[in-house]
């Protein structure tokens, strides 16, 4: 398996400090000698993943005073490289999160499902909306193989996807491939997000993965785009 470059490392260390809430927005980071001793990497493999950080708009420099956390900005902003719930993206921005409109149950796979999850099994699906400050950003159909749910989501469900796995099944979400996709008015799932987030909608669909490489999950992620900014770095 190929070795994460140390600057991957690093980055990755500086963005849950700022997930934990141990850098908060606007706090300022410490110089460049202390950050490069603190991770045991050179200066110039400290900077190229300040240079990352930078470039994502996780972090911003100012001449001749230091590098920040950046402060919230009007859109909730998330670089695709990084795998993370709705819920999490949003706390990330700074917004105070919420649910609503939780529906769980279980019907007939449709053929892409079935495909993308290797069963023809029936699915239980979780569907449920996401909030930032009391609006709705997100809404989200979560289907799972109902056999790998079974007694574990009936009834009512709150919190973290990838946490309800780890702690309830004993299953860690390695990865997922994800697909941009335009909705389509046509398709019932689409014209209900659209009647919950309103017509300008971005849909993820996301095929999640454990550590041996099995698909766990399938997930349609409509995200209001006024509401959200998705960032990759293409090389």
């Amino acid at each position: 398996m190929e070795k994460k470059p140390l600057y991957l490392k690093v980055k990755e260390e500086i963005e849950h400090s700022i997930e934990s809430g141990e850098l908060k927005p606007g706090e300022r980071l410490p110089s460049e000698p202390e950050l490069a001793k603190k991770f045991e990497v050179s200066r110039p493999t400290l900077r190229e993943a300040l240079k990352m950080l930078q470039r994502e708009k996780t972090l911003i420099s100012r001449n001749g005073v230091g590098t920040y956390v950046n402060s919230r900005s009007d859109v909730i902003l998330n670089p695709l490289s990084k795998l993370q719930s709705v819920g999490q993206m949003i706390k990330n921005g700074g917004f105070m999160e919420s649910e609503l409109d939780i529906r769980i149950y279980t019907r007939e796979s449709e053929e892409e499902w079935a495909e993308k999850l290797q069963t023809g099994e029936n699915v239980v699906i979780l569907e449920r909306s996401r909030t930032a400050d009391g609006n709705k950003v997100a809404f989200y159909y979560n289907i799972f193989p109902q056999s790998l749910v079974a007694g574990h989501i009936d009834g009512e469900f709150t919190g973290a996807i990838f946490d309800f796995l780890r702690n309830k099944i004993g299953i860690q979400v390695a990865y997922a491939i994800t697909e941009i996709c335009a909705i389509s008015m046509d398709n019932a799932m689409d014209r209900n997000a659209a009647e919950l987030l309103g017509p300008e909608i971005l849909l993820l669909k996301q095929l999640h993965y454990d550590e041996e490489d099995r698909p766990v999950f399938y997930s349609l992620d409509y995200l209001k785009s006024s509401a959200f900014k998705l960032i990759i770095k293409r090389e």
